[in-house]
C-alpha cells in the first residue's frame, strides 16, 4: 500500500513538473509581453471605403511624423490619403491637457477585402517601419472594427521582421493584432493575407482570453498607464460604423 502510494506520489510530482516546464518553455503572448505604442482603428463604411484613425499613446507625438506616416500608410495601396485631419482629441472630456492626444483620421480603399475575408496589414506596418526615428513605434495595436475571423485569418506570423498576433473580441465584434517591428526596414515586411493551413479548432484568440474587451494596463509609468489605458478603451469601444 504505502509502496503504491509512493509511487503515485512520484508520478504525481513528475506530472506537475512536465506542466511547469511546458509552461516555462512556452512563448509568452506579445499581449502580455508588449504594450501598444501607436493604436491603429481601421473600420470599413457602408460604401466599401475605410476609415482609418491612428492614435499615439504618447501624449506628445511630432505632428509632421503623424501625417508622414498616413500619408504612408495610402502610398502603400497606391493612394492619397482622403480627408485627412489631424486634431488633438480631448479623450474622456475633461480638458485635461494630459488628457488630450493627437489623433489622424482620413479614408483609403483596400485594407479590407471579402470573399473571402483579407486584412492588409503589410502597409499599415511599413508605413511606421519608417521615417522620423524619434516617431518610430515598436509596438502597434491593429483593430479591424466589426469583423469575424474565418478557418484562414491570420492569427500568428513572424519573420526576421515583425511578430504578429491576433485577438478576436466579440463583443463588441472585432479583430485586434498585436504586431512588433523587430527590424524597421520596410521593404522586408511581408505580412500574408491568408493563412495557407487552417488552425485545427475555430479561429479563438490567441492570447489570454477576456470577457468583454482586453485593456492594456501595463505601463512603465503610472501616469503614463492610467493616460495610455483610457486611450486604448475608447479606442477600442467606439461604435462600429456600418450601413
Amino acid at each position: 500500500m504505502l509502496r503504491r502510494t509512493a509511487v503515485a506520489c512520484l508520478l504525481a510530482f513528475a506530472s506537475a513538473s512536465l506542466a511547469q516546464q511546458a509552461a516555462e518553455e512556452r512563448p509568452k503572448s506579445l499581449f502580455e509581453t508588449t504594450s501598444p505604442e501607436v493604436f491603429v482603428t481601421v473600420t470599413e463604411h457602408a460604401t466599401g471605403a475605410e476609415t482609418v484613425e491612428i492614435t499615439p499613446k504618447a501624449m506628445v507625438y511630432p505632428r509632421e511624423a503623424l501625417q508622414a506616416q498616413a500619408e504612408r500608410l495610402a502610398a502603400e495601396l497606391g493612394q492619397r490619403p482622403r480627408g485627412l485631419q489631424l486634431q488633438s482629441v480631448d479623450i474622456d472630456g475633461s480638458g485635461k491637457p494630459e488628457m488630450r492626444f493627437l489623433r489622424a483620421t482620413f479614408a483609403v480603399d483596400g485594407l479590407i477585402e471579402r470573399n473571402p475575408l483579407r486584412l492588409r496589414l503589410t502597409p499599415i506596418v511599413r508605413a511606421f517601419a519608417q521615417g522620423d526615428p524619434a516617431a518610430f513605434p515598436r509596438v502597434l495595436s491593429v483593430l479591424f472594427q466589426g469583423e469575424v475571423p474565418d478557418q484562414r485569418t491570420i492569427r500568428r506570423f513572424r519573420s526576421s521582421s515583425v511578430r504578429v498576433e491576433a485577438l478576436f473580441h466579440e463583443d463588441p465584434r472585432a479583430i485586434e493584432y498585436r504586431i512588433r517591428i523587430e527590424r524597421p526596414e520596410p521593404q522586408a515586411i511581408s505580412i500574408p493575407y491568408r493563412a495557407v493551413d487552417p488552425p485545427a479548432s475555430a479561429p479563438t484568440a490567441t492570447g489570454p482570453r477576456r470577457s468583454g474587451l482586453w485593456l492594456v494596463v501595463s505601463f512603465v509609468i503610472a501616469a503614463g498607464a492610467a493616460a495610455g489605458a483610457l486611450v486604448y478603451s475608447l479606442v477600442l469601444r467606439r461604435p462600429t460604423k456600418r450601413g
